[in-house]
Protein backbone atom coordinates (compact mmCIF):
# COMPACT_ATOMS: atom_id res chain seq x y z
CA UNK A 1 0.00 0.00 0.00
CA UNK A 2 0.68 3.52 -0.83
CA UNK A 3 0.04 6.38 2.02
CA UNK A 4 1.01 9.92 1.44
CA UNK A 5 1.09 12.00 4.71
CA UNK A 6 0.21 16.17 4.90
CA UNK A 7 2.55 17.22 7.19
CA UNK A 8 0.18 19.20 9.21
CA UNK A 9 1.41 22.19 11.74
CA UNK A 10 4.91 21.43 11.45
CA UNK A 11 5.37 23.43 15.35
CA UNK A 12 3.23 21.20 16.67
CA UNK A 13 3.42 17.42 17.64
CA UNK A 14 2.40 16.12 14.24
CA UNK A 15 6.17 14.72 12.38
CA UNK A 16 7.15 13.77 15.88
CA UNK A 17 4.06 11.40 16.02
CA UNK A 18 4.59 10.21 12.31
CA UNK A 19 7.80 9.21 13.15
CA UNK A 20 7.04 7.33 16.48
CA UNK A 21 4.01 5.66 14.45
CA UNK A 22 6.20 4.93 11.32
CA UNK A 23 8.81 3.82 13.06
CA UNK A 24 6.22 1.06 14.60
CA UNK A 25 5.03 0.07 11.31
CA UNK A 26 8.35 -0.73 9.98
CA UNK A 27 9.69 -2.78 12.83
CA UNK A 28 6.18 -4.63 12.52
CA UNK A 29 6.81 -5.17 8.49
CA UNK A 30 3.28 -4.11 7.64
CA UNK A 31 3.77 -3.38 3.82
CA UNK A 32 3.50 -0.44 3.77
CA UNK A 33 5.10 2.83 2.10
CA UNK A 34 5.21 6.06 3.05
CA UNK A 35 5.42 9.61 1.37
CA UNK A 36 5.63 13.07 3.65
CA UNK A 37 4.18 15.98 1.18
CA UNK A 38 6.03 18.94 2.81
CA UNK A 39 9.31 21.34 2.29
CA UNK A 40 12.73 19.02 3.10
CA UNK A 41 14.29 22.34 4.91
CA UNK A 42 11.59 22.48 7.70
CA UNK A 43 11.54 18.78 8.15
CA UNK A 44 15.37 18.32 8.53
CA UNK A 45 15.45 21.43 10.91
CA UNK A 46 12.26 19.49 12.48
CA UNK A 47 13.56 16.28 13.31
CA UNK A 48 17.19 17.80 14.20
CA UNK A 49 15.42 19.40 17.18
CA UNK A 50 14.31 15.96 18.36
CA UNK A 51 15.92 13.45 17.13
CA UNK A 52 18.04 13.14 20.45
CA UNK A 53 14.39 12.46 22.13
CA UNK A 54 13.56 9.64 19.82
CA UNK A 55 14.95 5.70 20.73
CA UNK A 56 15.62 5.67 17.20
CA UNK A 57 17.49 6.50 14.56
CA UNK A 58 16.13 9.36 12.35
CA UNK A 59 17.36 11.65 9.65
CA UNK A 60 17.19 13.50 6.24
CA UNK A 61 19.24 13.07 3.02
CA UNK A 62 16.95 13.56 0.20
CA UNK A 63 14.60 11.08 1.70
CA UNK A 64 13.49 10.68 5.78
CA UNK A 65 15.77 7.49 7.16
CA UNK A 66 14.83 5.79 9.50
CA UNK A 67 16.72 2.57 10.83
CA UNK A 68 17.10 0.90 7.79
CA UNK A 69 14.06 2.43 5.94
CA UNK A 70 13.14 5.63 4.29
CA UNK A 71 10.16 7.67 3.98
CA UNK A 72 9.93 9.63 0.27
CA UNK A 73 9.47 13.21 0.36
CA UNK A 74 7.34 15.19 -2.21
CA UNK A 75 8.92 18.67 -1.82
CA UNK A 76 6.31 21.79 -1.25
CA UNK A 77 8.53 25.14 -2.13
CA UNK A 78 7.19 27.00 1.27
CA UNK A 79 9.43 26.74 4.45
CA UNK A 80 8.40 27.18 7.38
CA UNK A 81 10.71 27.68 10.68
CA UNK A 82 9.97 25.68 13.68
CA UNK A 83 8.74 27.63 16.64
CA UNK A 84 7.09 24.63 18.72
CA UNK A 85 4.21 25.82 20.25
CA UNK A 86 3.47 28.92 17.79
CA UNK A 87 0.55 30.19 15.72
CA UNK A 88 2.61 30.88 12.55
CA UNK A 89 0.67 32.00 8.79
CA UNK A 90 3.29 30.52 7.34
CA UNK A 91 3.41 27.20 9.27
CA UNK A 92 -0.50 27.13 8.19
CA UNK A 93 0.37 28.28 4.29
CA UNK A 94 2.24 25.02 4.04
CA UNK A 95 0.01 22.87 5.95
CA UNK A 96 -2.98 23.59 3.45
CA UNK A 97 -0.65 23.10 0.48
CA UNK A 98 0.58 19.84 2.06
CA UNK A 99 -3.22 18.60 2.29
CA UNK A 100 -4.39 20.14 -1.03
CA UNK A 101 -1.26 18.09 -2.92
CA UNK A 102 -1.74 14.97 -0.86
CA UNK A 103 -5.39 15.04 -1.82
CA UNK A 104 -4.99 15.33 -5.72
CA UNK A 105 -2.23 12.93 -5.13
CA UNK A 106 -5.00 10.47 -3.98
CA UNK A 107 -7.57 11.06 -5.88
CA UNK A 108 -5.33 11.23 -9.43
CA UNK A 109 -4.28 7.32 -8.65
CA UNK A 110 -0.85 7.79 -7.35
CA UNK A 111 -1.31 6.84 -3.84
CA UNK A 112 -3.48 4.73 -1.95
CA UNK A 113 -5.43 6.63 1.07
CA UNK A 114 -3.87 9.90 2.90
CA UNK A 115 -3.33 10.44 6.56
CA UNK A 116 -3.59 14.11 7.52
CA UNK A 117 -1.38 14.73 10.79
CA UNK A 118 -3.15 17.70 12.95
CA UNK A 119 -3.48 21.22 11.93
CA UNK A 120 -3.80 24.33 13.98
CA UNK A 121 -7.45 25.88 13.14
CA UNK A 122 -6.23 29.53 13.50
CA UNK A 123 -2.46 29.22 11.36
CA UNK A 124 -4.41 27.52 9.15
CA UNK A 125 -6.80 30.28 8.49
CA UNK A 126 -4.50 33.01 8.48
CA UNK A 127 -3.13 31.44 5.38
CA UNK A 128 -6.64 32.58 3.72
CA UNK A 129 -7.20 28.65 4.27
CA UNK A 130 -11.44 29.51 4.76
CA UNK A 131 -12.64 25.99 5.58
CA UNK A 132 -13.65 25.34 9.23
CA UNK A 133 -10.69 21.98 9.06
CA UNK A 134 -9.86 19.25 7.73
CA UNK A 135 -13.01 17.38 6.68
CA UNK A 136 -14.47 20.44 4.87
CA UNK A 137 -11.35 21.19 3.15
CA UNK A 138 -10.91 17.62 1.81
CA UNK A 139 -14.62 18.13 0.86
CA UNK A 140 -14.01 20.77 -1.43
CA UNK A 141 -10.95 19.40 -3.14
CA UNK A 142 -12.53 16.34 -3.95
CA UNK A 143 -16.34 18.30 -5.23
CA UNK A 144 -18.41 16.95 -2.35
CA UNK A 145 -21.03 18.71 -0.80
CA UNK A 146 -21.39 16.87 2.18
CA UNK A 147 -18.62 14.66 3.89
CA UNK A 148 -19.28 12.58 6.82
CA UNK A 149 -16.95 12.47 10.15
CA UNK A 150 -17.15 9.02 11.73
CA UNK A 151 -14.57 8.61 14.67
CA UNK A 152 -13.75 5.06 14.85
CA UNK A 153 -11.67 2.68 17.89
CA UNK A 154 -11.80 -0.78 18.53
CA UNK A 155 -14.85 -1.40 17.37
CA UNK A 156 -16.84 1.85 17.68
CA UNK A 157 -18.04 3.65 15.05
CA UNK A 158 -19.16 7.45 15.86
CA UNK A 159 -20.64 9.59 13.04
CA UNK A 160 -22.25 12.78 13.36
CA UNK A 161 -24.94 14.61 11.56
CA UNK A 162 -22.99 17.82 12.10
CA UNK A 163 -19.77 18.45 12.29
CA UNK A 164 -17.98 22.25 13.11
CA UNK A 165 -21.02 24.25 14.18
CA UNK A 166 -22.06 26.72 17.38
CA UNK A 167 -24.21 24.62 19.68
CA UNK A 168 -26.99 27.36 19.30
CA UNK A 169 -26.64 26.31 15.54
CA UNK A 170 -27.32 23.15 15.98
CA UNK A 171 -31.15 22.43 16.47
CA UNK A 172 -31.70 24.29 13.09
CA UNK A 173 -29.56 21.95 10.96
CA UNK A 174 -31.25 18.62 12.42
CA UNK A 175 -33.68 18.63 9.14
CA UNK A 176 -35.71 15.69 8.12
CA UNK A 177 -32.78 15.82 4.42
CA UNK A 178 -29.67 16.15 6.70
CA UNK A 179 -31.04 12.83 8.68
CA UNK A 180 -31.56 10.89 5.88
CA UNK A 181 -28.86 11.78 4.11
CA UNK A 182 -26.72 10.96 6.87
CA UNK A 183 -28.78 7.66 7.41
CA UNK A 184 -28.10 6.66 4.00
CA UNK A 185 -24.18 8.03 4.17
CA UNK A 186 -23.34 6.08 7.20
CA UNK A 187 -25.28 2.46 6.43
CA UNK A 188 -23.00 2.56 3.06
CA UNK A 189 -19.71 3.35 5.32
CA UNK A 190 -20.29 0.79 7.79
CA UNK A 191 -21.11 -2.01 4.57
CA UNK A 192 -18.40 -0.83 1.82
CA UNK A 193 -15.64 0.61 4.49
CA UNK A 194 -16.07 -1.85 7.78
CA UNK A 195 -17.53 -4.79 6.34
CA UNK A 196 -20.85 -5.11 8.57
CA UNK A 197 -23.47 -6.73 6.05
CA UNK A 198 -26.37 -5.48 8.21
CA UNK A 199 -25.40 -2.70 10.12
CA UNK A 200 -27.06 -1.76 13.26
CA UNK A 201 -26.94 2.16 13.76
CA UNK A 202 -28.00 3.77 16.92
CA UNK A 203 -29.37 6.97 16.50
CA UNK A 204 -28.80 9.43 19.74
CA UNK A 205 -31.47 12.08 20.26
CA UNK A 206 -30.59 15.82 20.34
CA UNK A 207 -32.02 16.57 24.10
CA UNK A 208 -31.79 15.53 27.24
CA UNK A 209 -33.49 12.46 28.08
CA UNK A 210 -34.50 12.37 24.53
CA UNK A 211 -36.73 15.41 25.13
CA UNK A 212 -39.24 13.48 27.83
CA UNK A 213 -42.07 13.65 25.43
CA UNK A 214 -41.65 16.90 24.24
CA UNK A 215 -40.99 18.28 27.74
CA UNK A 216 -37.08 19.40 27.08
CA UNK A 217 -37.63 20.04 23.44
CA UNK A 218 -39.33 18.88 20.35
CA UNK A 219 -37.08 17.63 18.15
CA UNK A 220 -37.31 13.91 18.75
CA UNK A 221 -40.80 14.33 18.46
CA UNK A 222 -40.92 16.60 15.39
CA UNK A 223 -38.09 15.45 13.26
CA UNK A 224 -35.80 12.49 14.48
CA UNK A 225 -38.61 9.93 15.02
CA UNK A 226 -40.18 10.57 12.22
CA UNK A 227 -36.79 10.87 9.89
CA UNK A 228 -36.12 7.24 11.41
CA UNK A 229 -40.09 5.51 11.16
CA UNK A 230 -40.14 6.87 7.50
CA UNK A 231 -36.65 5.90 6.16
CA UNK A 232 -36.39 2.81 3.86
CA UNK A 233 -33.03 1.68 5.93
CA UNK A 234 -35.93 1.96 9.48
CA UNK A 235 -34.56 -1.88 10.04
CA UNK A 236 -31.60 -0.62 10.55
CA UNK A 237 -32.15 2.37 12.71
CA UNK A 238 -32.65 2.33 16.32
CA UNK A 239 -33.83 5.03 18.78
CA UNK A 240 -33.49 7.96 19.40
CA UNK A 241 -31.29 6.79 22.71
CA UNK A 242 -30.75 9.80 25.30
CA UNK A 243 -26.94 9.92 24.87
CA UNK A 244 -25.87 9.79 28.50
CA UNK A 245 -27.18 6.34 29.53
CA UNK A 246 -26.75 5.42 25.91
CA UNK A 247 -22.84 5.54 26.32
CA UNK A 248 -23.04 5.27 30.41
CA UNK A 249 -24.34 1.11 30.15
CA UNK A 250 -22.13 0.07 27.32
CA UNK A 251 -25.16 0.36 24.92
CA UNK A 252 -22.80 1.29 22.17
CA UNK A 253 -21.53 -2.16 21.95
CA UNK A 254 -24.70 -3.70 20.71
CA UNK A 255 -24.71 -1.63 17.01
CA UNK A 256 -22.32 -1.15 14.05
CA UNK A 257 -22.10 2.41 14.30
CA UNK A 258 -23.24 5.53 16.43
CA UNK A 259 -24.92 8.63 14.70
CA UNK A 260 -24.50 11.51 16.94
CA UNK A 261 -26.35 14.80 16.47
CA UNK A 262 -23.50 17.08 17.12
CA UNK A 263 -19.39 17.59 17.18
CA UNK A 264 -19.14 17.03 21.26
CA UNK A 265 -22.25 14.70 21.97
CA UNK A 266 -19.96 11.78 19.99
CA UNK A 267 -16.52 12.67 20.45
CA UNK A 268 -16.49 13.51 24.14
CA UNK A 269 -17.37 9.63 24.54
CA UNK A 270 -15.65 7.91 22.10
CA UNK A 271 -12.31 9.84 22.99
CA UNK A 272 -12.71 8.80 26.53
CA UNK A 273 -13.34 4.93 25.46
CA UNK A 274 -10.31 5.11 22.80
CA UNK A 275 -7.75 5.80 25.69
CA UNK A 276 -5.82 7.96 23.26
CA UNK A 277 -6.18 5.55 20.48
CA UNK A 278 -9.11 7.31 18.27
CA UNK A 279 -9.01 7.56 14.40
CA UNK A 280 -10.55 10.29 12.53
CA UNK A 281 -12.63 9.13 9.32
CA UNK A 282 -13.97 10.88 6.12
CA UNK A 283 -16.74 9.10 4.40
CA UNK A 284 -18.73 10.13 1.62
CA UNK A 285 -15.12 11.23 -0.25
CA UNK A 286 -13.69 9.16 -3.07
CA UNK A 287 -10.68 8.68 -1.46
CA UNK A 288 -9.46 6.98 2.02
CA UNK A 289 -8.84 9.73 4.54
CA UNK A 290 -7.89 8.75 8.40
CA UNK A 291 -6.06 11.66 11.14
CA UNK A 292 -5.62 10.97 14.65
CA UNK A 293 -8.25 11.88 16.89
CA UNK A 294 -6.24 14.77 18.60
CA UNK A 295 -4.56 18.36 17.58
CA UNK A 296 -1.33 20.28 17.71
CA UNK A 297 -0.69 20.02 21.21
CA UNK A 298 1.27 22.74 21.17
CA UNK A 299 2.29 22.78 24.90
CA UNK A 300 3.87 19.50 24.67
CA UNK A 301 5.61 19.95 21.30
CA UNK A 302 9.15 19.51 20.40
CA UNK A 303 9.33 17.75 23.87
CA UNK A 304 9.51 14.02 22.27
CA UNK A 305 6.73 13.12 24.79
CA UNK A 306 3.89 12.90 22.42
CA UNK A 307 1.73 9.18 22.17
CA UNK A 308 1.43 8.03 18.53
CA UNK A 309 -0.86 5.70 19.38
CA UNK A 310 -4.05 7.26 17.58
CA UNK A 311 -1.38 8.32 14.41
CA UNK A 312 -0.51 4.37 13.98
CA UNK A 313 -4.03 3.24 14.73
CA UNK A 314 -5.16 5.98 11.52
CA UNK A 315 -2.36 4.04 9.32
CA UNK A 316 -3.79 0.84 10.12
CA UNK A 317 -7.24 2.11 9.75
CA UNK A 318 -6.79 3.56 6.20
CA UNK A 319 -4.92 0.25 5.03
CA UNK A 320 -7.55 -1.84 6.39
CA UNK A 321 -10.24 0.52 4.16
CA UNK A 322 -8.30 0.61 1.30
CA UNK A 323 -8.04 -3.14 1.19
CA UNK A 324 -11.64 -3.85 2.11
CA UNK A 325 -12.68 -0.70 -0.81
CA UNK A 326 -10.47 -2.74 -3.19
CA UNK A 327 -12.04 -6.04 -3.06
CA UNK A 328 -15.81 -4.33 -4.00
Amino acid sequence: MKLIVSIGDINGIGLEIFLKAVNQVFSENLNIDFTLSGNKKSINEYISLIKDKLNFNCFVENDIHINNHKIEIKEIDTYSPIYFGKISPIAGKLAGESIELSAKEVLNGNYDAILTLPINKDAFNLANNNFPGHTEFLASICNVDSPLMILCSQGINVALVTIHEAIKNVPNLITTDILNIRFQQFFNSLVQDFAYAAPKIAVLSLNPHAGENGKFGSEELDTIIPAIKNSYLKDHLFGPFPADGFFAHGSYKNYSGVLAMYHDQGLIPLKLLADGGGVNFTANLPIVRTSPDHGTAFEISGQGVADHKSTYEAIILAKEIFMKRKKT
